[in-house]
């Protein structure tokens, strides 16, 4: 077994603090909004539930991120959780492209892109905007959602992947 390294606030490195972080397991869902016909979205594997009463969930967008600039004007998002099969549609949404959607099956769900194939759906407003270093945390109250079972997306270890059980 290998001893774990250690090391002080100021020998931390932005690369130490990612490969740390690398080894937790998160959620792969898409965000998206859209602003008149045009739609916009983006990867995120910061997301997490936050409260069944209301029902809240939060997620963390980079300051410099052009979907957050919409979900401020636009207050509303929808979020498509992926399929363990669905790695090439994130690796996509994940791109600074701004032709995501050209070539992608979705349609209008109350105003609001959802990705065909998706086994989870949430239709949620902005309930508020947080600092969060250089990214912004986004706490949204789900209005409506949809879901079937499914083997869920992960992403860990830099890599998509899906949850094991161990026996």
């Amino acid at each position: 077994m290998s001893v774990p390294q250690t090391c002080a606030q100021e020998d931390v490195s932005n690369q130490r603090f990612r490969d740390l972080m690398s080894m937790v397991c998160g959620p792969v869902v898409i965000v998206t909004t859209a602003e008149g016909t045009e739609p916009a979205g983006t990867t995120v594997s910061a997301f997490t539930s936050l409260s069944l009463q209301p029902r809240l969930i939060m997620l963390a967008l980079d300051r410099r991120s052009r979907l957050l600039a919409r979900l401020r004007r636009t207050r509303r998002f929808g979020v498509n959780i992926l399929d363990a099969a669905q790695s090439e549609l994130a690796t996509l949404f994940a791109t600074k492209r701004e032709d995501k959607f050209a070539g992608v099956e979705w349609s209008d769900r109350a105003g609001l892109p959802y990705l065909h194939g998706s086994p989870g759906w949430a239709e949620c407003a902005v309930e508020s905007l947080m600092p969060g270093g250089d990214h912004v945390i986004v706490v949204g109250r789900v209005d409506d959602l949809e879901y079937q079972p499914c083997q869920p997306l992960i992403y860990a270890d830099r890599n998509f992947g899906v949850h094991s059980r161990l026996s």
